[in-house]
Order: C-alpha cells, then sequence, then structure tokens
C-alpha cells in the first residue's frame, strides 16, 4: 500500500513539473550586435570640459580608455536590456578631470545604432 501511494505521489509531481515547464515556453538565444555608445555633453556629461576617454562596459564587452571622442563601439544582447557602465576623462584648458557615469540599463533594437547615455538619461536613435 506504501508502495502504491509513493508511486501516485511521484506521479503527481511529474505531472506538476512538466506543467511548470510547459508554462515556462522555451528559452530564447539572444542576438547580438554592435552598437555605438555615446557620451554627450548635451545629457550632462563633462560640464565645462569635453568628453576625450571612455572606460566603459556591457555586459558582453568591455574597454579600457578609449580616448579621442566621446563614443566607443560596444557589443550589447539586442531588444534586451544590457547593463553599461562608464568612467569618463574630461579635458578643459587647465587640465582634466574624471567622471564617473552611472549605471544605466539600456535596450538597444539593432546592430549599427546609437545610445546616448548621461547623467540626464538615455536615448536611441
Amino acid at each position: 500500500m506504501r508502495l502504491k501511494k509513493l508511486s501516485v505521489a511521484l506521479s503527481a509531481l511529474g505531472l506538476a513539473v512538466s506543467g511548470v515547464a510547459a508554462a515556462q515556453g522555451t528559452a530564447q538565444a539572444a542576438s547580438y550586435g554592435w552598437v555605438y555608445i555615446a557620451f554627450p555633453k548635451w545629457l550632462g556629461n563633462c560640464p565645462n570640459a569635453t568628453v576625450t576617454g571612455i572606460q566603459a562596459y556591457t555586459d558582453y564587452w568591455s574597454t579600457n580608455w578609449d580616448t579621442g571622442d566621446d563614443l566607443v563601439y560596444g557589443k550589447v544582447a539586442l531588444g534586451q536590456r544590457n547593463t553599461i557602465i562608464a568612467n569618463l576623462f574630461c579635458k578643459r584648458s587647465n587640465g582634466g578631470y574624471y567622471q564617473a557615469v552611472a549605471r544605466y540599463d539600456v535596450v538597444p533594437t539593432r546592430g549599427g545604432q546609437t545610445v546616448w547615455i548621461g547623467p540626464g538619461g538615455w536615448t536611441r536613435n
């Protein structure tokens, strides 16, 4: 009798587990792409200075001090939330300073897209 109850309980457990799996559906693989990640002055980056260096990280890519302008080209998951964290070097006539950019969760939708990030928020084209 105990064996029969155990068998019935295991069968019920199996049905419950298969029901949960069916309800969850199948996972879809992420599509990856490369996007321009820009840190423009109009979003509040480098007040009274110019962005000349970027150290940035996404969930799938990083760069160690890309210099010369206010953007980098980074790998992201398309159509999904990506975390971007960066440090900027801001140059002005009498020296420069570092600006830490807060963590932003952005959702790029296509490769080659530009994502603009700064203290004023983020947007994309």
